[in-house]
């Protein structure tokens, strides 16, 4: 989250001593941090401002993460005493070995930083402050949004995984993933600063169903696409692999598995390609081969049985001194990044 540097206050604030940060600011209801500092040598006034803002909210995350553990200290005991619900079962076994807040955090929900300078010695006094109340309300409509993105990325990556996207569905179910996890995250911090909060609000049963539809159908994307590849490419006499060789390494990288017949793939790649002779020119005791390549591409998509891509590419023409055959190699390597760029295109990666 971003913060803009705000003026320092113009007259004293009600936070400024000890006294009136308790009577304006009790510990029941504000979570508080409070710095003091000089502004350095090298530094400008905004800069100064700044890093006392951060400072203080420091000190408020702090004051947090000590509240946490003695609330979890005392309410654990509490609640194993109880009946050992699903509810329970989580305060006892989750929240207490995994609810961590960092002392470096910012993006606490509602949180206000403000700044003050000391006319008579300059001074700069900084105080972060939320009210326990905003900051509930605040994690509560936090976790209905996250937990709605969430379900909103498992519907898209179902569809997507249905209309043979794969990686798009595994790229949309891996944000799900992380939207869950910053729930969780307001989850942990909610059940800790809010002694009454149930599974109902912390909506446990919701993002827990969805944590494991959309781990599986993660799991399930792992090997995003399945590709069966033809590619039949004439060099003259002989046969130009190194093509279909270029195709596989491309795709490999971006988590493309090959099959070995289509009725098991996602996509059916079809390339035809054979070198033509364009001309020889003599200049004196030195000749020039020109070639060129032609290339047919047919794409099927498996679950629709539908033909999505028909045509053809033909290359530059390509020489060389020493014959057609190494003139038409040198019009393959010219051809072959245009093929790759045609079928990442077509087939969505």
């Amino acid at each position: 989250m971003l913060w803009s540097v705000l003026p320092l206050a113009a007259q004293v604030p009600d936070w400024y001593n000890v006294a009136s940060r308790k009577t304006h600011y009790p510990s029941e209801s504000y979570y508080t941090g409070y710095v003091e500092g000089n502004r350095q040598s090298s530094e400008t006034l905004e800069n100064a401002i700044a890093r006392l803002k951060d400072a203080a909210r420091v000190e408020l995350a702090t004051t947090i993460r000590t509240s946490i553990e003695q609330t979890m200290d005392s309410r654990t005991q509490s609640d194993i005493q109880q009946s050992g619900t699903y509810f329970d079962e989580q305060i006892r076994e989750t929240f207490i070995s995994e609810t961590r807040i960092s002392s470096s955090i910012k993006d606490i929900p509602g949180l206000k930083a403000e700044t003050y300078q000391n006319p008579k010695n300059g001074e700069i006094c900084a105080f972060a402050y939320v009210k326990r109340s905003t900051l509930i309300n605040h994690l509560i409509k936090r976790i209905t949004l996250l937990s709605s993105k969430a379900e909103n990325d498992w519907q898209q990556a179902q569809e997507l995984k249905d209309n043979g996207q794969k990686m798009q569905a595994r790229s949309m179910a891996a944000r799900g993933l992380q939207q869950l996890a910053q729930a969780e995250e307001a989850q942990n911090l909610l059940v800790a600063v809010d002694e009454t909060a149930d599974e109902e609000t912390l909506q446990f049963e919701q993002t827990r169903s969805l944590y494991r539809q959309l781990k599986a159908l993660s799991t399930e994307l792992q090997n995003a696409i399945a590709v069966y590849l033809e590619c039949e490419a004439q060099l003259f006499s002989g046969k130009y692999t190194a093509l279909k060789g270029a195709i596989e390494g491309a795709f490999s990288e971006q988590g493309v598995s090959f099959v070995s017949s289509a009725d098991k793939a996602d996509w059916a790649i079809y390339i035809s390609a054979s070198a033509k002779e364009h001309a020889k020119s003599n200049f004196g005791s030195m000749s020039n081969y020109a070639t060129f390549v032609e290339t047919h591409i047919d794409i099927d998509q498996i679950n629709t049985g539908k033909r999505i891509y028909s045509s053809g590419l033909t290359s530059g023409i390509a020489n060389h001194t020493r014959g057609f055959e190494p003139a038409a190699r040198e019009a393959y390597k010219n051809i072959t990044p245009q093929v790759i760029d045609v079928l990442k295109k077509q087939i969505g990666l």
